[in-house]
């Protein structure tokens, strides 16, 4: 089923046009993920043919809630709504220009309930441009009152 791109990619996310930050879902484990991106000087991020360092902190954030979506829609349920709760350690050596293509590495290094914490790789090539560590926040699940439930 991998790599995912195109409409069954967006359908994994909770972001939509014009905000998406990745281009294909390649590689999914356990505590692990790898997404590209690739980005044309119009994309809503993008000023003067450079991705802007907050297009960047999106980009780990969204390959972390692609492979929350995939995870998701493997096991039949709601693809789930994502926050970043905190960027610690961001390095960043260079921003990626238009056209070039960018992979992104995500692992998980601890999940507590609903906050998985997790460290993003951007590359370049070979070259990596950008990195931080980050806490996720995943909006639980709420549950449905039934009317028996109110009284």
């Amino acid at each position: 089923m991998l790599p995912i791109f195109g409409p069954s990619l967006i359908a994994l996310l909770p972001q939509k046009p014009p905000f998406v930050l990745i281009s294909t879902l390649e590689t999914v484990s356990e505590n692990h993920c790898v997404a590209t991106f690739t980005f044309s000087e119009t994309h809503v991020m993008c000023c003067k043919g450079q991705l802007s360092v907050g297009g960047l902190i999106e980009n780990i954030a969204q390959t972390c809630a692609a492979k929350a979506g995939y995870e998701s829609f493997l096991a039949n349920q709601k693809i789930p709504l994502g926050f970043i709760g905190d960027v610690k350690d961001f390095i960043c050596s260079r921003l990626p220009l238009a056209g070039e293509q960018l992979k992104t590495e995500i692992t998980i290094e601890n999940k507590i309930f609903d906050v998985s914490i997790i460290v993003g790789r951007v590359f370049v090539k070979e070259e990596e441009i950008a990195s931080c560590r980050m806490k996720i926040f995943v909006e639980p699940e709420k549950e449905e009152m039934k009317v028996s439930d109110k009284a």
